[in-house]
């Protein structure tokens, strides 16, 4: 076999992965709601939060968006924004209690499925669930929900359930390479690994800066005997987690 890595590549959580960006963009239908004025403008103190979590500042953002969440009347999707720059930094209370907030406000998917997904980081399974099961009255063919409960299934080591909410969310939304790439890793907790391979080679061709999923395909490409192709997965790893 190959030689791994000498310093693993740090596993991708659903909720932080890409959150900081994320957050730099609006919620769906949030311009017509509370991050537009009357005549259609975005307020200066959100604008000047989201040019920040773009630029990669998280902690001048994060502080940005409570300015602005302390001095306007309608905040439920600027707490959305808030809530996924909390995830990037794996602060899951914080998360959650945006989450919460803006749903107290506007009953969002978005922020059901963001509660769930901090309530899983936080080890609290069954209320998870609970949001999930919510989450699937309300929308039952929503892509982002399997999604969502794959990915939560994943994180409690049930990969069998994890593999078939990902294959539906996939169904459902093709152009999603999270969902590849869980799937992908349940399917190698499986077993599974040419189905595994295929799934994380969608992922990469999608997510090419998910060092993850290059690390996971070398461990499969050793799996089925074939260091040299193991090699370069892992080479591409380290180069992903350098850049």
């Amino acid at each position: 076999m190959s030689s791994e890595p000498e310093e693993q590549v740090t596993q991708v959580t659903d909720a932080s992965a890409g959150a900081a960006a994320g957050a730099a963009a609006a919620p769906e239908g949030a311009a017509a709601n509370d991050t537009a004025d009357d005549a259609g403008q975005v307020p200066r103190a959100l604008a000047e939060a989201r040019e920040k979590a773009a630029a990669g500042d998280v902690a001048g953002a994060i502080e940005a968006y409570r300015t602005y969440i302390l001095n306007a009347s309608e905040t439920a999707h600027a707490r959305i924004e808030l809530a996924r720059l909390y995830e990037s930094k794996n602060e899951w209370q914080l998360a959650l209690e945006q989450y919460e907030a803006a749903r107290e406000e506007l009953d969002l998917l978005e922020a059901t499925l963001g509660a769930a997904s901090s309530l899983a980081a936080l080890g609290r399974f069954e209320a998870a669930e609970r949001e999930l099961r919510r989450a699937a009255r309300s929308h039952p063919s929503n892509a982002q929900v399997f999604a969502t409960a794959g990915t939560i299934a994943f994180r409690r080591g049930q990969y069998d359930e994890a593999a078939e909410a990902l294959k539906r969310a996939i169904d459902l939304d093709p152009d999603n390479g999270y969902s590849y790439f869980y799937r992908g890793e349940a399917l190698n907790q499986l077993g599974r690994v040419d189905e595994a391979l295929e799934m994380l080679e969608r992922a990469t061709q999608m997510l090419p800066n998910l060092g993850r999923a290059w690390y996971v395909m070398g461990i499969l490409f050793d799996k089925k005997g074939r260091p040299q192709e193991a090699a370069a997965m892992y080479r591409k790893a380290r180069e992903v987690a350098a850049a």
